[in-house]
């Protein structure tokens, strides 16, 4: 047979073995053994056709041929095998595998050419029998590493050998010195393994991780601190539940193990006093009882000594000596009462407003009962007995620790029932068709009321230099018109039910409701910084008449029933209950839809004015009015704080009292006058809406207290307001003088 046919004949059985390594299916039960022959010079030029043999324990147990592309496959139960590759010309290379069961492991294996070739010996220390590292030839897996393992190199060629870190569990083994060297010529290499066990701990996420075999020291937090008076305590380490109190703790590691730390939890117990020592204050563990105490329970001689009267805060108790369970952090603090020779207990403040209640009436009554004999409106002595007794002149006056007079939200209460009840009597004396044959006429001069007044002081303050937000609030304060005030003088004249004491009235009521929609435009700029478009305040002033003009409608529609259903109940003081609470109830809905009480105590009134039983509510409204009007002044008057004045602010007062009372004269007058063609009907009525009140003060106070307006630009406000609310009674008392008998145009006006 000639040479060229017999190596034919190689290469087709070759192939042929081959195919059949690499086309058979796999088994179960088996694992697979594959990978590639490559040039270790050209690493990826394969070496086709070499001779792969696959030996257990020294004995063949399979071979086979690679293919034209190197690769190789081999099916072979689980276990560790030694893998040699040969071909002619090249030196031989060997790698050792471990193969697990039904899996597949791929070793790609690197040829050189056969020139002078040297030995590279791998030697393995400090791993026990059967652990086996991985190793990378020229940065490629080849296999796991035996004690004495071998390779063979081409002269003058470099290669790296790296073996790889062996983990057994909870060990772990890891090199002592390098774990890659590079062969350069023929020498052995030791690679040097250490142990290393893994701790673990639930607790402290540092302590997690492997430790050298032998000795290690490990120190946990003393003190953890959580804030708000809490912190964590060390207490003890847990080594797979063992308790070790040191800390820093030396432990050998010869084992993985569990370690964890147990902490204590502490409050905060902060103990405090004004004076005398106080013990007790500290860090407690959780659930232990702290024990406090003061150590002098009296401190000082005489009328300056000072008594403990107990622990407050997150303990209460009279005791000196004290416990309390430590469960949160806690704040305790000792309280001291000044030891008083006569000890007087604080007077409730129910009491005390009833005292000052009647107080205020007995002198509103008595210096009322003066004026009027000198010729004077009452009113203006109900307001003088308010600014005499007030907190600001007598009524600060203490007594046994304790003001003459203070005003509290009870007498306020009072004030406010007063103001209503006014305006209740106002409307009975104004029925609704009388309020419709001037209601356009009202209008007229309760818009003009509101317009000049606002923009005059407007535009004068801002003259002046004041701060444009102030300055606004102000004007708002300026628009006000004290209905109370006009409607008791015109009362106490026997002129409320004359065509200006009607137009007075209506026009009044129509000027707060136009204030209120003023008042809230204002407080929205303020706040906001922003001015409000056109659109906004037309829709917000549209939607204030709405609401009056609706509240209007539904009491005129729900009053007059109520009253006769009371006439018909026939029940002793029915009728003057159900007109009462028709009044409140008026009122309460107005606040409700944002509108002044007062007004809705006036819409009350009218839509009673015409039913059958006026006389019989009349009669009965004005005696409730004798004691509740003459607190309301008295109130107004109290307000006033002479100690807000000063030299600077005179000239403000006089220059805000002449805006005030020219705007009202030409805003209202001028308009009265050409609407009821009489220029002293309507001089009267410019008059009548002078009074700023109650409802200037209420604007004035939410400017003060919003921080808006300054304390000497609200004294000037409030001294404002007094000087036109007195100015105003005897203004209309001087209007209707000079006369002793009545003119054919006064019975017209009485008739009306």
């Amino acid at each position: 047979m000639r040479p060229f046919h017999l190596a034919l004949l190689v290469i087709t059985l070759s192939v042929l073995v081959q195919a059949s390594l690499c086309s058979g299916t796999s088994n179960e039960g088996f694992s697979q053994l594959h990978g590639h022959v490559y040039d270790a010079v050209d690493r990826e030029r394969p070496i086709s056709y070499s001779w792969i043999s696959i030996y257990d324990d020294g004995s063949l147990v399979s071979r086979g041929v690679t293919g034209s592309n190197g690769s190789y496959s081999f099916e072979l139960r689980s276990g560790k095998y030694t893998i040699k590759v040969e071909k002619p010309g090249y030196i031989s290379q060997t790698a050792f595998a471990i193969l697990e069961p039904d899996s597949a492991l791929e070793i790609d294996l690197y040829l050189e050419m056969r020139f002078s070739p040297y030995e590279a010996l791998i030697m393995i220390e400090g791993l026990p029998e059967g652990l086996y590292p991985e190793i990378r030839l020229d940065n490629s897996f080849h296999g796991y590493g035996l004690n004495g393992t071998r390779f063979s190199f081409r002269e003058n060629t470099s290669h790296i050998v790296e073996l790889g870190e062996v983990t057994d569990g909870q060990v772990r083994y890891v090199h002592v010195n390098d774990s890659a060297h590079i062969f350069t010529k023929a020498e052995t290499r030791i690679f040097q393994y250490l142990r290393q066990f893994y701790i673990n701990s639930s607790t402290d996420q540092w302590i997690n991780g492997w430790y050298d075999e032998g000795i290690v020291s490990l120190e946990a937090t003393k003190v953890i601190d959580l804030g708000n008076g809490t912190r964590l305590i060390f207490d003890s380490w847990l080594k797979d539940g063992k308790i070790l109190r040191d800390n820093p703790v030396r432990l050998r590691v010869n084992s993985s193990f569990q370690l964890d730390t147990e902490y204590r939890r502490r409050f905060l117990l902060k103990l405090s006093s004004d004076m005398g020592v106080v013990e007790g204050g500290g860090w407690y563990d959780e659930g232990s009882i702290a024990r406090i105490s003061v150590k002098d329970t009296t401190l000082g001689v005489g009328p300056f000594a000072y008594r403990f009267a107990g622990w407050r805060g997150d303990l209460e108790s009279q005791n000196a000596m004290a416990t309390t369970l430590m469960d949160k952090p806690k704040e305790v603090y000792a309280e001291w009462r000044r030891v008083e020779v006569v000890k007087i207990e604080k007077l409730d403040p129910i009491y005390k407003a009833i005292i000052n209640i009647s107080l205020l009436v007995f002198a509103a009554k008595i210096l009322s009962g003066l004026f009027a004999k000198v010729g004077l409106p009452e009113v203006l002595g109900e307001l003088s007995a308010g600014m005499i007794l007030g907190p600001y002149a007598l009524g600060g006056i203490t007594v046994l620790g304790e003001p003459i007079m203070e005003i509290n939200e009870y007498i306020r209460v009072f004030a406010e029932v007063g103001a209503i009840l006014l305006l209740f009597i106002a409307g009975l004396e104004v029925s609704f068709a009388r309020f419709k044959a001037v209601g356009a006429k009202s209008s007229v001069v309760g818009s003009f009321g509101v317009i000049l007044p606002f923009f005059l002081g407007l535009y004068t303050l801002q003259f002046l230099g004041f701060p444009w937000e102030g300055n606004l609030l102000v004007a708002a304060t300026l628009t006000a018109t004290s209905i109370a005030i006009t409607a008791r003088t015109l009362e106490d004249l026997g002129r409320l039910n004359t065509i200006e004491g009607n137009l007075i009235i209506n026009a009044a009521v129509i000027d707060d409701v136009l204030g209120l929609v003023v008042l809230a435009v204002v407080m929205s700029v303020v706040t906001s910084g922003v001015p409000p478009r056109p659109f906004e305040i037309a829709w917000l002033l549209f939607r204030t008449i709405a609401f009056w003009l609706l509240l209007l409608a539904s009491t005129l529609t729900v009053a007059p029933r109520l009253v006769r259903v009371a006439e018909w109940w026939k029940a002793r003081g029915t009728v003057e209950v159900f007109a009462t609470a028709t009044c409140f109830g008026s009122a309460v809905a107005a606040a409700a839809i944002g509108l002044s009480p007062i007004v809705g105590a006036f819409a009350a009134g009218m839509a009673i004015a015409s039913s059958r039983v006026i006389a019989r509510v009349r009669d009965y409204i004005e005696m409730l009015s004798i004691l509740f009007s003459p607190i309301f002044f008295a109130f107004i008057g109290a307000q006033f704080n002479v100690n807000a004045l000063s030299v600077e602010g005179i000239w403000l007062i006089l220059i805000l009292t002449g805006v005030a009372v020219t705007s009202k004269l030409v805003g209202c007058g001028i308009p009265a006058t050409m609407a009821l063609k009489n220029s002293r009907h309507g001089f009267r009525v410019g008059i009548g809406m002078i009074s700023r009140g109650e409802v200037g003060l209420i604007i004035a106070g939410i400017g003060v207290t919003s921080g808006i307006i300054t304390q000497g630009l609200y004294g000037a406000v409030v001294s404002t307001v007094i000087i036109t609310t007195l100015v105003t009674p005897i203004a209309l008392r001087w209007a209707y003088a000079g006369k002793s008998h009545l003119t054919s145009q006064d019975l017209d006006e009485r008739r009306v």
